[in-house]
């Protein structure tokens, strides 16, 4: 089970207005919900996608909890 903690984060007020708006449409249940979705999805994109990570996973150097995202 993936452990949640509770961060602190700065945002301009224009990101906070379209988090408003895709809670508000139904596209997420929450803005945390929004935001956990986005750090997912730029960790795929940007960090576990990578040949590297592919091949440290294979010697089981990176941590399961990270593993688990895939």
């Amino acid at each position: 089970m993936i452990k949640i903690k509770l961060i602190s984060v700065n945002l301009p007020e224009s990101y906070l207005k379209v988090l408003e708006i895709l809670v508000v449409e139904g596209k997420f249940p929450n803005r945390s919900e929004a935001i956990r979705v986005g750090i997912r999805d730029l960790i795929r994109t940007e960090y576990l996608i990578e040949e590297s990570v592919k091949r440290n996973m294979s010697h089981n150097l990176i941590q399961p909890e990270i593993q688990e995202i895939i």
